[in-house]
């Protein structure tokens, strides 16, 4: 018995900790959110294990198997709303249905074991119990079958891999914690099948850490990398949602705080619509790199001119998961070359650096040698007393708000 309980106690430790980490250390999304739900119900389900296998006094163990059968059935609800929110259906009508039915069973079941106690006292083979476990697995398989249709309908490499990985692990553990359950119920143990989605808990964890969360997010992109850029910075998913910006963006659309999560894309960039046709476009050259004119919505309704600068970024198997756009306020820029008096060249350097442009792409333009790009680089840093790119941003951002 106090061997089931530390299992039981270090089961739930374990999933107390999945689910702070994806709290504090991911992204503020509805799947992360669900997931750390979802660690949350299962911690309820190895508590209640614990708790019975330790507790002394009679009077506490009806207590401990009430919160055990509680945990079991929220559980598989809340790993059902997880894979809904992980592939994207959670606003379908149908799958909607079908939680709220489920939701309904459970209630019925809880009922009877809050008010009862029926379900432990029918263990193992009683018609309350051995109904439980078996609509609890059916309910169960409900996972590896919308992942089964989510992997069949996305082109992404990586969500294919994910439900795969969803499917084996799911079924799997829920073999063998029906298998479990049963066994130790006739040797006369408590049910310990608490522990075993510890490990469909790590292949799901594995599956989101190795393949990605479905959205571009600044597991892709250090968020440090972009913190201190002085260049605005907006980093948008695949299904044109702002996921993410720096302090520059914000105080380029008079936003104060991060803004929402999964803005859409038509909130920020008035013309996101021909953005993401070039987008498409771009996707058929195998380029991952163009510049854009337009307008970002500011805060009371106000509009600022930017020249965009936008990179596609790639999985390894070459999906599409984001675009990262680097803006910077649209200027005169012939009063500013005139005003530091720039030779042509500069003038030339100074266009492409503002467009977005790397070395190696301003000499492709220019049709001249990298070499000859870096000396008209230092020259014009010269002029303009500064020594870098991102000095240059920030002279050009300060130019701008004159």
């Amino acid at each position: 018995m106090m061997l089931y309980a530390i299992i039981a106690s270090v089961a739930c430790v374990t999933y107390i900790y999945l689910g702070i980490l994806i709290l504090v250390f991911g992204k503020d999304s509805s799947t992360q959110k669900s997931f750390a739900v979802l660690c949350a119900m299962l911690a309820l389900w190895s508590f209640g294990c614990a708790g019975r296998n330790m507790a002394q006094g009679i009077q506490w163990i009806p207590f401990f198997d009430r919160l055990y059968y509680t945990g079991s059935e929220l559980f598989i609800l809340a790993g059902i709303i997880f894979i809904l929110f992980l592939s994207g259906r959670q606003s379908v009508p149908f799958y909607r249905i079908l939680v709220l039915v489920i939701m309904l069973r459970i209630g019925i079941y809880q009922t009877a074991n809050w008010g009862w106690n029926i379900l432990a006292r029918d263990f193992p083979s009683g018609p309350w119990f051995v109904s439980h476990q078996l609509l609890s697995a059916i309910e169960s398989l409900l996972i590896p079958l919308i992942a089964l249709i989510w992997g069949r309908t996305t082109t992404l490499h990586r969500e294919q891999i994910q439900s795969r990985i969803i499917i084996v692990s799911t079924v799997c553990g829920t073999s063998i914690g029906v298998l479990v359950d049963f066994l130790s119920g006739f040797k006369g143990h408590n049910p310990i099948s608490c522990t075993i989605p510890v490990l469909w808990m790590v292949a799901v964890c594995y599956a989101i850490i190795r393949y990605g969360l479905m959205q571009f997010a600044p597991v892709y992109v250090n968020r440090e990398l972009i913190k201190h850029m002085n260049r605005a910075v907006f980093m948008i998913d695949s299904v044109w949602n702002i996921t993410d910006c720096n302090a520059a963006a914000r105080s380029l659309i008079g936003q104060p705080e991060n803004l929402r999560h999964s803005t859409p894309m038509d909130k920020v960039f008035l013309e996101s619509q021909a953005i993401q046709r070039k987008v498409t476009a771009l996707l058929a050259t195998g380029e991952h790199n163009f510049s854009h004119t337009g307008f970002l919505l500011a805060s009371e309704g106000k509009t600022v001119p930017v020249v965009t600068s936008f990179s596609l970024i790639s999985d390894k198997w070459g999906d599409r998961i984001g675009l990262l756009g680097f803006c910077l306020p649209k200027f005169d820029l012939n009063a500013f070359i005139s005003r530091y008096h720039l030779s042509e060249r500069q003038a030339d350097i100074l266009q492409h650096i503002v467009n977005g442009r790397t070395q190696v792409q301003t000499a492709e333009a220019l049709f001249i040698s990298l070499a000859t790009v870096k000396t008209h680089t230092t020259s014009l840093y010269n002029r303009l007393g500064i020594s870098s790119r991102s000095e240059l941003y920030a002279m050009l951002r300060g130019e701008s708000q004159d």
